[in-house]
């Protein structure tokens, strides 16, 4: 059997990477109880590494964080289509939230998670589309 080409090995392991990320995030979402009740030590260290943050603006900051991969998947995802990933980055986070406070009572719901949800995933579907620029600018500039 010939060796798989680099393009389709790559395409591989991103997509083994997004069907990771994406099962551990359904996890996380959609567990009975809220994940992060153990996790003192690990708050103690970010509240040591930003002094300033209350609780609320660090689960705000969490939040963003927790969805930029998700902004990135939906961005190799929905190329071309802009307003389908805005929507898509809105309505998910919303359904999950909606989720967690109809039929997962051991969690709290919450606008502002909708809120840092979307704003992580236009994050990192920024992202992208700023390295795919940059990318054919390279590209452009080598050619010539």
């Amino acid at each position: 059997m010939p060796a798989a080409r680099p393009s389709v090995r790559r395409r591989y392991v991103a997509t083994t990477v997004a069907a990771v990320y994406l099962a551990a995030l359904g996890v996380i979402l959609l567990w009975p109880d809220h994940p992060d009740r153990d996790a003192g030590a690990a708050y103690a260290a970010l509240y040591r590494l930003f002094p300033g943050a209350t609780p609320v603006t660090m689960d705000f900051g969490l939040n963003i964080i927790l969805f930029v991969p998700f902004g990135i998947v939906l961005g190799v995802l929905l190329t071309g289509h802009p307003w389908r990933l805005i929507g898509v980055a809105a309505v998910v986070p919303l359904a999950i939230e909606v989720v967690q406070g109809v039929f997962l009572p051991g969690r709290t719901s919450s606008a502002l998670d909708v809120v840092a949800n979307t704003l992580g995933g236009l994050i990192g579907a920024l992202s992208i589309a700023l390295s795919r620029r940059l990318l054919a600018h390279r590209r452009a500039r080598t050619r010539r």
